[in-house]
């Protein structure tokens, strides 16, 4: 998914003097014309690190700038243009932005490297802790796991979530407001409702950064709506799909969000800021993995609503925290009579 992710978001430098970029927008992305935040990131982050890639080696006379100026311009699509994502170094004197890499092919600058720095384990951990690990071997042959429930959800909306193999807790969300689910690149998408793994390579920080924002809805959680990306729903259906056993085959629980069920929606949920730190650099060589993410609405409260989010690897090595801020609105708002066209 990850080299699919990057050829959705096309990034191109715009020739000139001002390092500017533009970047594609796809159908996976959009709920009609909102485009998915977790994937806007990511086609900011790219801009960034390619951006970051592509500037002179540091030196004592010329340091780094950290962090670089960045502009995004325009975050919203139309049908006829891609949106553009501006980086530019505002200062005159320096017509590039400097970065000391991490890649060891920009180490360059050796009178700029640090000197070691100090590492300890940690016994940090996740609070409610969540369900023991999963068998993902056994998982990923179909065998059922005595404490998560595997699934997918296709849909009408935000196609990307069939190219996501998600397990739930078999005995539901029992924290009104705290959502665990492990998730695992699909290879693609397929009208068989088969699935394979990511044969298109590892994941990447890019990948990582959309990710942070592959979330259900946590308003509908809290409110109990029923609504297309309650967690609650979500899980009971996986379940109930598992137990109509022989008809399924032993196959993921396949989820449908169709559009008429969104339009009946009590809330929708906008994304007002997104704050995504990434704890480490991920290999992409060394294949697709599980990924477990942790979601905590901490607050909602006259339409504000605040949320946690935790990525961890299969080893529950901390990979991302991030923030929200969301906006929780009365669905009339969207879906009010005569404006379909809205969504």
């Amino acid at each position: 998914m990850a080299k699919t992710l990057h050829k959705q978001i096309n990034l191109q430098k715009v020739q000139g003097p001002d390092n500017t970029y533009t970047c594609d927008w796809h159908t996976d992305w959009a709920f009609g014309i909102t485009l998915h935040g977790g994937c806007t990131a990511a086609g900011i982050y790219s801009a960034l690190t390619t951006h970051l890639a592509h500037t002179p080696t540091p030196t004592s006379s010329n340091p780094p700038q950290i962090p670089p100026p960045l502009h995004p311009r325009s975050l919203h699509h139309n049908h006829h243009h891609p949106p553009h994502r501006r980086n530019k170094h505002n200062p005159p004197s320096h017509p590039h932005p400097i970065f000391q890499s991490q890649d060891p092919r920009h180490r360059h600058g050796h009178q700029l490297q640090h000197p070691p720095r100090p590492s300890s384990p940690s016994e940090w951990t996740l609070l409610p802790p969540p369900n023991p690990l999963p068998n993902f071997k056994a998982v990923e042959s179909n065998q059922k796991d005595p404490n998560w429930v595997m699934g997918r959800i296709k849909g009408e909306f935000l196609p990307f979530t069939d190219r996501m193999l998600i397990l739930a807790p078999r005995q539901g969300h029992t924290t009104n407001g705290v959502h665990d689910g492990w998730y695992k690149l699909l290879y693609a998408n397929n009208d068989n409702e088969e699935y394979s793994p990511d044969h298109e390579g590892g994941v990447d920080n890019t990948l990582l950064t959309f990710l942070a924002d592959a979330l259900p809805s946590m308003s509908d959680m809290l409110m109990r709506t029923g609504g297309a990306y309650d967690p609650h729903g979500i899980q009971s259906r996986m379940v109930a799909w598992e137990s109509a056993d022989i008809r399924n085959k032993r196959r993921p629980a396949v989820v449908r969000n169709l559009l008429k069920d969104a339009m009946k929606a009590e809330a929708f949920s906008n994304t007002v800021t997104l704050d995504v730190e990434l704890k480490k650099r991920v290999d992409p060589n060394r294949g697709n993995g599980w990924f477990l993410i942790r979601t905590t609405a901490k607050m909602l409260e006259k339409g504000r609503m605040d949320v946690d989010v935790v990525i961890a690897d299969e080893n529950m090595e901390l990979l991302v925290v991030a923030q929200q801020t969301v906006l929780v609105l009365e669905a009339g708002r969207k879906f009010s009579k005569g404006r379909k066209a809205a969504l």
